[in-house]
């Protein structure tokens, strides 16, 4: 799959647009970024009403919403649950455009369009999810054959939904490999438990972990917050990586 669908080449940057609404600028990242609305996400409703968008079938994180009832886990003091930027009517607004973006037939290929043109070549790179988990198990399969057509950018999916990438690669729902383009991060849904259970699924998965104890391995802090030249989220070589609580 080295070569564009016709799907994706003869789709403009405006049908493009008109269906996912845009790609994210996190300013902490080194390249183009997508997020959704995070844990319960309750103000979804108001602002599909809002901007005239019928409802979605299922919104916010699935996992993520019941970790956030838990202290010991990091969805408790999720960033993007409301919180700094992502409190801002035009975060929200972009959020939910995204959000209804997802379930239009020709999500995939919109989303392939918009990072082949926007990706920087030399920073091939696209960070997944910076805010929000993925929604269903046509999302995913959909992100991987994302990952299929545009091999030479490198993507990172961080994910809470371990559940959902076993029953993909167990069960056969898709009839190609999880590329090595694409690493796919289980999130650990409890601080300061490095070791998780990745038995049996594709190379390409890995995990991470956050640390309240002083112990981790991200050195965002050694570059003002920002990944600096790191690109370990984005490597299938780094199996664990582990984040200092924000």
């Amino acid at each position: 799959m080295s070569v564009l669908p016709k799907t994706v080449t003869e789709m403009t940057l405006k049908e493009a647009k008109s269906i996912i609404g845009s790609l994210g600028n996190a300013d902490k990242m080194p390249c183009k970024t997508y997020g959704l609305p995070a844990c319960e996400a309750k103000w979804v409703p108001l602002y599909c009403k809002m901007l005239g968008f019928a409802l979605p079938l299922n919104f916010g994180c699935s996992t993520g919403q019941k970790l956030a009832k838990n202290p010991d886990s990091p969805c408790s003091i999720c960033y993007a649950d409301e919180r700094g930027n992502y409190s801002y009517d035009s975060c929200k607004h972009g959020q939910v455009k995204r959000l209804v973006g997802v379930f239009h037939p020709h999500w995939k290929y919109a989303m392939a369009r918009m990072i082949s043109h926007y990706t920087n070549p030399s920073e091939p790179y696209f960070r997944w999810l910076d805010s929000g988990d993925v929604l269903n198990r046509k999302m995913l399969m959909d992100i991987i054959w994302i990952a299929h057509v545009l091999p030479k950018i490198t993507f990172w999916l961080p994910t809470q939904e371990i559940k959902m990438v076993r029953d993909i690669t167990a069960n056969r729902f898709i009839d190609f490999e999880i590329p090595e383009n694409l690493t796919i991060r289980i999130s650990s849904p409890v601080k300061n438990k490095h070791k998780l259970n990745l038995k049996g699924l594709p190379k390409s998965v890995c995990s991470s972990s956050v640390s309240s104890n002083g112990k981790y391995t991200c050195p965002s802090d050694q570059y003002g917050n920002t990944c600096g030249p790191c690109r370990d989220c984005w490597d299938i070589s780094v199996k664990h990586k582990i984040y200092k609580e924000h």
